[in-house]
């Protein structure tokens, strides 16, 4: 398998084709998680917030060009490294595909029925890692030690239904005409924790080329910032071992400004906003 199109830290792109069209997913009932089966037809998060393979044939998931953002469960390591491990699953729930944040490639999980009627990926192999929903999450495991957890809010329907937010705009750059920021956000109606995917795209960066990089993690919702005890901000965590974070103040429900580390908005008069797009 080639290298994957997801990296963290951002990684060239080459023009992926991508996100599936809103349709039905007919829901299967696999240890209380819902996996979508092979009549789904678009890429409609589920009451778990999986999406599963909606909408993409099996040997289309294992493509580079299908992002993870869009049709994997994210599951984040539990000892806060920082590394992120997302699952795909076959259309008929058979089979589950880990793409790690830290290696290229994938590992293919087979589902196997326990005594006691749930079910569990992996391989005959003792040091094979075991894919279960418990307790309200997606988990992976080794040698009976948790590794990596969905975070159990991605599965709390209290918080209300997934919502999904899309920011634009081109931000000045040193070294080139300018920086497309495209911005989207998914997170549950009342709950100010989610997941982001961002795509920088810097203009003309060579030679007269656009140079494109991605980044996902998490959205944290923070309050204040050194000019406005009452702002709201949201901090982009990108996912990896660097850490690295992108802030931005919430103007209005339309409007996201870009800050610096300190929570600053830039001195000069030029445009750091983003814009919110239908």
């Amino acid at each position: 398998m080639k290298s994957l199109f997801w990296m963290i830290g951002g990684i060239l792109l080459t023009g992926c084709a991508g996100s599936a069209g809103k349709g039905n997913v007919k829901e299967v009932e696999t240890e209380k998680a819902v996996v979508a089966s092979t009549e789904t037809v678009g890429a409609d998060r589920d009451e778990h917030g999986c999406i599963g393979s909606a909408g993409y044939t099996w040997s289309e998931v294992r493509k580079d060009c299908i992002r993870l953002f869009e049709v994997g469960i994210r599951t984040e390591a539990v000892d806060g490294s920082g590394q992120v491990m997302y699952v795909v699953f076959s259309p008929d729930s058979l089979k589950a595909e880990l793409f790690s944040s830290e290696s290229e490639g994938s590992e293919v999980l087979e589902r196997r029925t326990l005594p006691s009627g749930g079910h569990v990926w992996n391989v005959e192999d003792d040091d094979t890692k075991n894919l279960r929903y418990t307790d309200g999450a997606w988990t992976i495991s080794r040698r009976g030690k948790l590794i990596f957890s969905q975070p159990k809010a991605d599965n709390d329907a209290t918080l209300g239904a997934w919502q999904e937010l899309h920011y634009e705009g081109v931000l000045p750059a040193a070294d080139c005409p300018g920086i497309r920021y495209a911005l989207t956000l998914r997170h549950r109606e009342h709950s100010g924790d989610g997941t982001f995917q961002l795509q920088m795209t810097y203009l003309e960066a060579e030679d007269g080329k656009d140079i494109t990089f991605s980044y996902t993690g998490r959205r944290l919702t923070l309050r204040g910032i050194p000019s406005d005890a009452d702002a709201t901000v949201w901090q982009l965590l990108v996912d990896g071992k660097e850490k690295d974070t992108f802030n931005f103040l919430l103007d209005d429900d339309q409007t996201l400004t870009l800050l610096n580390k300190d929570f600053e908005k830039n001195d000069s008069q030029l445009n750091y906003s983003l814009k919110r797009t239908e």
